[in-house]
């Protein structure tokens, strides 16, 4: 995306219309956005790839500067926020910014009035970035177990999102919740696993899959109603879902190979689900995967009990992460040094990063990764999707790993 030299068509109009009928003329742009919506998409003459794509914000007369801020990877901002300051309509408490835009990418964005301009991107984005209140698409995150709202765009040639949704007259599982008590971590953490429809406790074991940041995967990436158009529609075997809550305060020390968490996993959860669920022992038939943070967890996990995961599903994983003294060898992330020095091990794996991401810190490491893992001889499958490090594509990419991993062929 880039910002455009052209003017939006619907911008002009509204000025036009300003000059000729004042007030009444924002009135009534007003109640067009928020019948229709934004942000305002219009077709590029002759370009076939790309949209003109406007996004309006409503200040108050408090608000002197409005920072547009598309989640992209802060690494596009380069310290030069001139692309991203959005422009006052004509003295009036409107703000728009227009950009040419990929027309097959989803995105999500927030603006942030009276931005100081600052590196502080932690502060920007919890204390700071607002909605857009008139767009229609909504994303709804959990932040410490309050709600937060996030608008995105879907462009009009983006792929369609076939399995993270609810599908009338599919079977559905069942959800088992349980407060899990560990021997090696304070909190009790929550679980909830996932049983096929028509499950069988005294037939063939079950492959399973293990996910950290369960709510999440749950509660926003739809991963249930997922495995339930997966199973049903026969493009996986029936499997059984572990869903590991995290938690806000110890997620990044858990997540970023500890190994305690890896105990956790291996020598308590993965024992307790046995005792309780018919799971098969063949590590090919069980995933250890997860999002972000999770997705290192995940490698990081299967390098040490490939005899319990035979495969990897890691979705934008943070191979950026390095250990207190990590010194790196050959711009190699630290995975790739912890597999470089193994022998080759019975493991698959899925990993994904988005087109839209950090550029050095996330699709750089993962390619790396990628590059490490095939040149040791592991089957590697490597797939790009069209969003950023968010949470657009993280539910329709679980249903693509899943059945590169153990899709029925």
């Amino acid at each position: 995306m880039k910002k455009s030299l052209l003017k939006s068509r619907t911008i002009l109009q509204l000025e036009e219309s300003i000059k000729c009928h004042g007030d009444s003329a924002v009135e009534e742009f007003l109640c067009y956005l928020k019948e229709n919506g934004t942000p305002i998409i219009e077709e590029l003459e002759n370009d076939t790839e790309n949209d003109l794509v406007t996004f309006i914000y409503k200040g108050d007369k408090r608000c002197k500067s409005v920072l547009f801020v598309p989640d992209i990877g802060v690494d596009r901002y380069k310290d030069n926020y001139k692309d991203f300051r959005m422009e006052r309509i004509m003295g009036t408490d409107l703000w728009y910014i227009t950009y040419e835009i990929e027309n097959n990418i989803r995105l999500m964005y927030y603006f942030s009035p009276n931005d100081p301009l600052d590196n502080n991107w932690y502060d920007r984005y919890i204390n700071r970035v607002v909605y857009d209140k008139f767009c229609k698409n909504i994303l709804i995150e959990y932040d410490d177990g309050k709600e937060v709202k996030c608008s995105y765009i879907v462009m009009p040639e983006a792929p369609k999102h076939v399995w993270a949704k609810k599908i009338d007259g599919i079977p559905e599982g069942n959800i088992d919740e349980y407060k899990f008590k560990s021997k090696n971590i304070e909190d009790k953490r929550r679980i909830r696993v996932y049983t096929p429809y028509e499950y069988d406790k005294k037939g063939k074991p079950y492959g399973f899959i293990v996910l950290t940041d369960g709510q999440d995967y749950i509660d926003t990436l739809m991963a249930v109603e997922t495995l339930n158009n997966l199973i049903a529609s026969k493009k996986i075997p029936p499997i059984i879902g572990v869903f590991i809550d995290s938690i806000e305060q110890t997620r990044e020390t858990e997540l970023n190979c500890s190994d305690v968490f890896r105990g956790l996993i291996a020598d308590e959860i993965i024992p307790w689900i046995k005792n309780n669920y018919d799971i098969s022992g063949n590590p090919r038939e069980a995933i250890i995967g997860g999002l972000s943070s999770g997705g290192l967890a995940a490698s990081y996990i299967a390098l040490s009990h490939s005899e319990i995961f035979g495969n990897v599903l890691s979705q934008s994983g943070w191979y950026c992460y390095k250990p207190e003294g990590f010194i790196t060898i050959n711009e190699d992330c630290f995975m790739s040094t912890k597999f470089k020095e193994r022998d080759k091990l019975p493991i698959k794996f899925y990993l994904d990063v988005g087109i839209l991401e950090n550029r050095e810190t996330m699709i750089g490491t993962n390619i790396n990764l990628r590059d490490t893992l095939i040149s040791k001889g592991y089957h590697v499958d490597f797939q790009w999707f069209n969003s950023s490090h968010d949470y657009l594509s993280w539910g329709e990419t679980l249903a693509h790993g899943l059945i590169s991993l153990i899709g029925i062929k």
